[in-house]
């Protein structure tokens, strides 16, 4: 999933990747992936409305964590705030996660930043690009969307009875497959490394790098995630404004708190936390 806001018929969909087709197939995912605690079932799909969807229904049904949801295309996937998410066929990785995660649910948010550090780690050690994460959810390279990230999920009280984290991942995509409306505002894998991009080689990497984050979380805390976060933020140290329910806020962005929250440093030097916004401008 990626929630790049566009209709339908953007440019590109249903392109081959260049090279032919680069097609992801169950067997081949459950053995790039085997030993993995995040993908111990494989639901792979041509096209889903989303696969988000799909991982709440079996969440819903009883699943349990470390079921994978993979899918081609989706025809209604959705970013925050409801956007819509532009999931071109052959060119992207479109996946979700069921997640159990031993959280209180304020802190619920911590596992989406987490799976973002992985994907940015993994894109900067094994892919030579120099991904960063810009809070709340999204990978970024120089300021142009390479990664969406989406965590959805049920709670009870202070619990969290599971999360799906839907991730949006753009692969194979040239300059001529986003839509015009974004052009310079995102990008993919294969522009920015260069290289010749297997999906299903992507893929591993993906869900192995979110695992590692995600038990390294539950087991020690977000103090190490956290850490590693502030180095990789292009927000760091920068003026933000950021959109929230309550209004637009301005302020130097100076750290994440405990439950992932952006501290902004006001006028006066007065220290806010935002648990939930949208950073809309960076200067």
């Amino acid at each position: 999933m990626n929630d790049l806001e566009s209709g339908d018929g953007a440019p590109g969909e249903g392109r081959e990747p260049a090279g032919g087709a680069d097609v992801l197939d169950e067997a081949g995912i459950r053995t790039a992936l085997a030993g993995s605690r995040l993908a111990r079932e494989v639901h792979i799909f041509e096209r889903v409305v989303s696969t988000n969807d799909q991982a709440l229904a079996l969440a819903r049904s009883g699943a349990g964590e470390g079921n994978l949801v993979v899918a081609d295309r989706q025809t209604g996937g959705r970013g925050r705030q409801g956007r819509p998410w532009h999931s071109a066929p052959g060119l992207g990785l479109w996946l979700s996660l069921v997640l159990r995660p031993a959280l209180e649910a304020r802190r619920s948010t911590l596992v989406s930043l987490a799976g973002a550090l992985g994907i940015a780690t993994t894109l900067r050690q094994g892919w030579g690009i120099r991904a960063g994460v810009k809070w709340p959810n999204d990978v970024v390279v120089d300021g142009r969307k390479i990664c969406g990230l989406l965590s959805e999920g049920e709670f009870s009280g202070d619990s969290i009875r599971f999360l799906v984290l839907g991730i949006g991942l753009n692969a194979l995509h040239g300059r001529e497959d986003f839509p015009a409306e974004l052009a310079g505002r995102a990008t993919s894998v294969a522009l920015e490394s260069g290289r010749q991009v297997r999906r299903l080689e992507l893929l591993a990497d993906v869900v192995r790098a979110v695992e590692a984050k995600y038990f390294y979380l539950e087991a020690r805390g977000f103090d190490g995630i956290r850490r590693e976060l502030l180095l990789v933020s292009p927000l760091m140290g920068k003026v933000a404004r950021v959109v929230t329910a309550a209004g637009e806020l301005e302020g130097t962005v100076v750290d994440l708190d405990e439950n992932g929250a952006l501290v902004l440093r006001l006028g006066g030097g007065h220290l806010k936390s935002i648990v939930a916004g949208e950073v809309v401008r960076v200067t």
